[in-house]
């Protein structure tokens, strides 16, 4: 049996961006999650995976109650194996609503549900360095093994001096401390496109050591665990596939292309 501690309450955030969202719009769906990838909505590839993983305790699913009903999941909510949470008004309000509603249920491990790549040897690498980890912990990966694996891919970049990282909406909230960090979150998430924006808010040091390629990625981490009074620490994800989400036409081109890629193997 594992740990009790590196089995997590798992919140997929799954809340719609409205009308902004291209993919959502092109498909003619209310949430982009409900697009299918290689035959399969992307919400229910990643439930399945979860569902899978012997890492996950619970699975809260965090989308509108306006959400149009749908068999396969309307199944899951009714035999309790999936909760429901009213998402707010954006990813990081949403996380902080989970936070507070699942407060007795940590560690807490927030993932998307745009995110069909994700399978459970990454949940497994993951949750297990993460569960070692701090109080908040995040999942990265090296864009030199992004870009190279998939030169295609059009990712956000933070570019430290110990080489340039690409988020994997891998967060493991080990404790109510981490809550902290979710707060500031959601002071960050309007230029969560633009890095040296994010870095400006950790203060004028680090950001003049970020542009002038002089701070690492455990100094910014350091620095947020100062400025919150809490341990932030990331995972190392040594997956490609892990750093690829949806956001936007060309990404799901390029996610149906590896899905087809892998089922014909």
């Amino acid at each position: 049996m594992l740990p009790v501690k590196s089995q997590y309450t798992v919140v997929v955030m799954a809340g719609s961006r409205g009308s902004a969202d291209p993919v959502a719009k092109a498909s003619h769906k209310s949430h982009k999650c409900l697009v299918e990838v290689a035959g399969q909505p992307m919400l229910l590839r990643v439930l399945e995976t979860l569902e899978s993983s012997p890492h996950v305790r619970k699975i809260v699913l965090c989308i509108e109650q306006s959400f149009s009903r749908i068999d396969w999941l309307d199944k899951r909510i009714a035999s309790g194996e999936l909760m429901r949470l009213d998402a707010d008004r954006s990813p990081a309000t949403s996380a902080l609503r989970a936070c507070e509603k699942f407060a007795g249920a940590f560690p807490l491990l927030i993932v998307t549900a745009d995110h069909p790549l994700l399978d459970t040897e990454m949940l497994s690498h993951f949750c297990v360095n993460a569960a070692s980890g701090g109080d908040v912990v995040v999942g990265v990966a090296r864009a030199e093994l992004v870009l190279s694996t998939y030169r295609q891919s059009n990712r956000t970049l933070l570019r430290f001096a110990d080489g340039a990282r690409c988020g994997c909406n891998l967060f493991a909230l080990n404790n109510l401390q981490a809550c902290a960090a979710i707060n500031f979150w959601t002071t960050l998430e309007a230029e969560r496109k633009h890095p040296w924006r994010l870095i400006r808010m950790l203060g004028i040091g680090a950001l003049l050591r970020y542009l002038t390629g002089r701070l690492s990625l455990s100094d910014a981490l350091q620095t947020l665990s100062k400025k919150l009074a809490i341990n932030a620490q990331f995972v190392e994800m040594p997956f490609a596939e892990a750093a690829i989400d949806v956001d936007n036409l060309s990404d799901l081109a390029l996610v149906e292309s590896i899905l087809r890629n892998r089922l014909s193997k």
